[in-house]
């Protein structure tokens, strides 16, 4: 029954293919030139060194992400000079030699991939793992700097993000990601001096380079009219416009895949993280009733005595969720309802964080069940899910059509993309300072 949905995934292969999101921005003015770099953000041209290595998507996610924190929190590069070398060899498809759609470190990538590295084990500095234009090894020595907390992708793939989308977003939250077609005629070459324009169908499958949109002009000419994108690429300085390169709206890809980090952390030997998602969002379910709320839930047991403080979790649409935690699950059963959070707007998909308040106490060894209840907007599989990771042993359900809980990993061998941030408690330390507490 839980599958009996998919009987009927005939009728719904074009939304499945081109599935709405929440791109539509409202119309508004905007500037006809809008530039961040005349804003102060001064952050170097790097190179990738593309013959050697296909690590774009590496560049342009660490710099959308250090481009993020620089506006919202005003800091400097010295302080944000974030390794891409780790990026591209230490995320799961990397470290797994998984050679799926995604890739992995010289083979491509996209920004998932690396925003699930960075929620899990954090970013570290350049100084401590420097780039290198070859797939090599982990460097697991670095100390994290940064933890990612949340990441909003506006547009997930095909058709391109709208322009008025575009333009809001960068004002927002500053330079963001964007894959591209870099096939382009005049793109490899390309010497500045003109803006690149692209009349080709777009491909999906061609947007393959990761770049960074840090403004657009729209009174620059091209060959198909008026208006293009300033974007930052990774090929150094000697390339394009000192590295940087202007292209028509609409042309190569540009505004696939749009998205940044909206929400992180410093790092702390105090925090930890609970999950069974190891290699993320790689696909996503649902119960069978495709247009009602879906119901999934995760059992954590801590290892010491313990603060829960967030609940995070992959969203692969626009999305309402309620949040749920319990004491006990047993036997089908969930009972002792420790916190309730209703009616959660989630905008775009993406990598979402719920602030507990008040936080919960968790002792040594005590079960822990956090239930999401979550209704899409448009996307028919509401569940975002792990195919690839080590099953757990029945750590994470699903609530099928008929309202019982059933394990994911023994009925569809996944595991919930739900997962559990907790502060652990130092000997001695006076657990008031967090009240607001839940004790259990």
């Amino acid at each position: 029954m839980q599958r009996r949905g998919l009987l009927i995934l005939g009728l719904f292969i074009f939304i499945l293919i081109f599935p709405k999101t929440n791109s539509q921005a409202n119309t508004k003015e905007f500037p006809s030139k809008y530039d961040w770099r005349d804003e102060g953000f001064n952050f170097p041209v790097l190179d990738q060194q593309v013959e050697n290595c296909n690590s774009g998507y590496a560049f342009a996610t660490v710099g959308a992400i250090q481009a993020a924190i620089w506006k919202k929190d005003k800091v400097t590069l010295e302080f944000l000079d974030f390794s891409e070398n780790n990026a591209k060899e230490c995320n799961w498809n990397a470290k797994n030699t998984y050679e799926g759609i995604d890739k992995y470190s010289c083979k491509g990538g996209n920004s998932r991939m690396l925003i699930n590295l960075f929620t899990q084990e954090g970013l570290v500095k350049e100084s401590c793992d420097p780039y290198i234009s070859i797939d090599c090894d982990c460097n697991t020595s670095c100390t994290p700097e940064y933890f990612i907390k949340e990441w909003q992708q506006f547009r997930s793939g095909y058709p391109l993000a709208s322009i008025d989308l575009i333009k809001q977003k960068l004002i927002e939250f500053g330079p963001l990601y964007s894959q591209m077609d870099s096939n382009i005629s005049g793109f490899a070459d390309y010497s500045g001096g003109f803006v690149l324009y692209d009349n080709s169908v777009n491909d999906p499958s061609k947007y393959t380079h990761g770049v960074l949109i840090v403004g657009w002009d729209d009174d620059l000419s091209h060959a198909g009219g008026k208006g293009a994108w300033i974007v930052k690429n990774s090929y150094g300085t000697d390339w394009g416009n000192q590295g940087y390169f202007t292209v028509a709206y609409g042309s190569a890809g540009i505004g696939s895949y749009l998205s940044t980090v909206t929400s992180w952390e410093k790092s702390s030997s105090f925090k930890k993280l609970y999950f069974y998602d190891e290699a993320g969002h790689t696909t996503q379910t649902s119960n069978g009733e495709f247009f009602e709320p879906n119901q999934v839930l995760a059992l954590f047991t801590p290892e010491g005595d313990e603060i829960a403080q967030t609940v995070e979790f992959w969203s692969n649409d626009t999305a309402t969720v309620n949040l749920q935690i319990y004491d006990q699950f047993s036997n089908g059963i969930l009972s002792g309802l420790l916190y309730e959070s209703l009616n959660i707007d989630v905008p775009f998909a993406g990598y979402y964080s719920i602030a507990l308040s008040p936080n919960i106490e968790i002792n040594n060894d005590d079960e822990i069940v956090v239930v999401l209840e979550i209704k899409n907007k448009s996307n028919l599989f509401p569940i975002a899910v792990d195919n690839l990771g080590i099953l757990s042993e029945d750590r994470t359900w699903i609530k099928n059509d008929q309202g019982i809980w059933k394990s994911l990993p023994e009925t569809m061998k996944f595991d919930a993309g739900i997962r559990l941030r907790t502060f652990v408690l130092p000997d001695g330390f006076n657990q008031r300072v967090f009240l607001p507490l839940i004790k259990r």
